[in-house]
């Protein structure tokens, strides 16, 4: 079960968190390339990961502006607006001074806020993080101006169907595993439409912190595979070269994704970093998770997680319930079956966007959950007995 999601203003933005866990130290999560805080707890291995961090910690995560369920910008977001949304964000959780866990893009925010606010920032935690994004010889192993071009054309012609061969670069040990993949590219839809994901992948191209590393002072763990090959581990050895108060630790394995493969190795760092003590591999796998309620429920759980596109072994999943269990408390409770409970909540939701916004039927279609727009247009007409254009414009008339 995901934790409760609020909101906190950062400027005209609202910013949306969740706090998990009680610990004695704050941890805040600051995301890579774009998240969604609600659909991080629909992939067990992560939910995973994130529920051993609130067993030491305060776990508090966030979506950035213009991704998740944080409000959405057609603008570069600065990098002073980027810590702002983390002051935002400390201060509605009542967060004095905290960790820095990043991942990816979400580390040179990082280390930035780190010398702004050192009276903040207990330590930065990174892995898989990088100084610039753009090719130079003094640093080439970010992508060229060409290479970037043919990953922004991708993102603009596959975006919407999640068919980007890039995908499985990022996670080989699950390369093949078509559940996981499933999720991941519904991860990324959810995290960002098709311009917001291009817009925040031409903005990394300017992010550069190459010439401020010399002047952190705040302990910096840098945790990266040797076999990534989307931020190479010569990052994080140039990373370490040049912050003083840094410890570089190389793992085996390839995955880009910290919650993937063995991730022991990578919880026992952290926990060491921040606690000082280092779980043992076996007390590690006895660890108790936060004990959850005996009996989640189904319909509210249902109501705010419907728009997503997950399986419904993983609607299942979320509800606590084994797959037969499920179906049967479904069905106890709403009288159908979750395959068309899901299908009519996506199209009274569909067709509120038709009526309320000037979203393009693409848009509406994704929004609402449809991963094919020419499936979402024939069942909505099977609903509502019209198509969903000739619907919006008979409907503006009255």
């Amino acid at each position: 079960m995901k934790p409760k999601t609020n909101y906190t203003k950062s400027g005209d933005f609202n910013i949306a968190y969740q706090v998990v866990g009680k610990g004695p130290v704050d941890i805040i999560y600051i995301p890579g390339w774009v998240s969604n805080i609600d659909m991080m707890w629909a992939e067990p291995r992560l939910a995973a990961f994130l529920t051993r961090l609130s067993l030491f910690s305060r776990l508090i995560l966030f979506d950035k502006r213009g991704t998740g369920l944080s409000d959405r910008t057609d603008e570069y977001s600065t990098m002073e607006e980027r810590m702002d949304d983390i002051n935002a964000v400390m201060d509605a959780a009542n967060s004095e001074k905290a960790f820095l866990f990043s991942h990816s893009e979400g580390g040179s925010v990082s280390l930035l806020f780190s010398l702004n606010y050192p009276e903040r920032t207990l330590g930065v935690i990174g892995f898989g993080i990088f100084a610039k994004r753009r090719f130079s010889k003094d640093y080439p192993w970010a992508p060229t101006d060409e290479e970037r071009e043919v990953s922004n054309k991708l993102i603009e012609e596959n975006w919407a169907h999640g068919d980007l061969d890039e995908l499985r670069t990022l996670v080989p040990s699950l390369a093949h595993d078509h559940g996981f993949m499933d999720w991941l590219a519904s991860y990324l839809r959810s995290g960002a439409s098709p311009k917001a994901a291009l817009i925040l992948h031409k903005q990394c191209t300017h992010i550069d912190v190459t010439g401020i590393l010399g002047s952190i002072k705040i302990p910096t763990l840098l945790l990266f595979r040797i076999g990534d090959i989307e931020i190479r581990v010569e990052e994080g050895r140039y990373l370490a070269e040049r912050i003083p108060n840094s410890k570089l630790v190389e793992f085996h394995g390839s995955d880009h994704l910290f919650w993937t493969s063995d991730t022991y190795p990578i919880l026992a760092e952290i926990e060491e970093f921040i606690t000082g003590i280092r779980p043992g591999r076996i007390e590690f796998q006895n660890a108790e998770p936060i004990k959850r309620k005996s009996r989640i429920d189904l319909e509210t759980v249902m109501s705010e997680n419907f728009l997503y596109n997950l399986k419904i072994e993983e609607f299942a999943r979320l509800c606590g319930r084994s797959l037969s269990a499920f179906k049967r408390d479904f069905k106890a409770s709403f009288n159908t079956t979750p395959s068309r409970w899901i299908k009519s909540k996506r199209l009274e939701h569909a067709k509120n966007l038709l009526l309320e916004s000037e979203l393009n039927i693409n848009q509406i279609s994704f929004d609402s959950g449809f991963v094919n727009p020419s499936h979402f247009i024939k069942s909505f007409k099977e609903k509502y007995r019209l198509p969903p254009l000739q619907y919006r414009y008979e409907n503006s008339q009255v």
